[in-house]
């Protein structure tokens, strides 16, 4: 099977993809990675400072099965399951500061969590096989919840939907 594991930048992906691999000996693949080393990519946005991604030759990519695919941009590829992380918008905007991200990066993306943006994307497209994890507390105990899911267990629980971060669009 394969999942994605996806969210706004902050989430918890990598450090969750780290435990999957550490703890439950999943095969994880750093979607980052295999765009940089794969070049796929057009190039540089100086604006947004990120690369544009070339979606289409990012999907040939022969992936293996029974995998977990990290990264912001995996609900895009073809899976069988994708795991949004979802994070607080003012624990997001905290962890996006300490990693040194410019204002304008930091704004965009708590503006994307709150505006469920990746959570809108993989549901268009991957209907109700999306799921929906709240990393905010501790990502040893999101971790947990990723591999109950990716087990096929509290489905129903954690059908997208649960994070509600509207309330949050004043102080945005």
């Amino acid at each position: 099977m394969k999942i994605a594991l996806t969210g706004t930048p902050g989430t918890g992906k990598t450090t969750i993809g780290k435990i999957l691999r550490d703890r439950y000996g999943l095969k994880v693949v750093d979607l980052n990675e295999v765009i940089r080393v794969h070049k796929y990519y057009v190039e540089w946005d100086e604006n947004r400072d990120c690369l544009i991604v070339d979606l289409e030759a990012l999907r040939a990519h022969p992936f293996s099965e029974d995998l977990v695919l990290e990264g912001h941009l995996s609900h895009n590829l073809l899976v069988d399951r994708v795991i949004v992380l979802r994070t607080n918008p003012v624990v997001l905007r905290r962890r996006l500061q300490k990693r040194a991200f410019s204002d304008k990066k930091v704004q965009e993306n708590v503006e994307a969590e709150i505006l469920d943006v990746i959570l809108v994307e993989a549901v268009a497209r991957h209907g109700n096989n999306v799921y929906e994890v709240d990393s905010t507390g501790t990502l040893s105990e999101s971790a947990l919840v990723v591999w109950e899911i990716i087990q096929g267990h509290w489905l129903e629980r954690f059908a997208a939907g649960q994070c509600d971060w509207t309330a949050y669009l004043n102080d945005a």
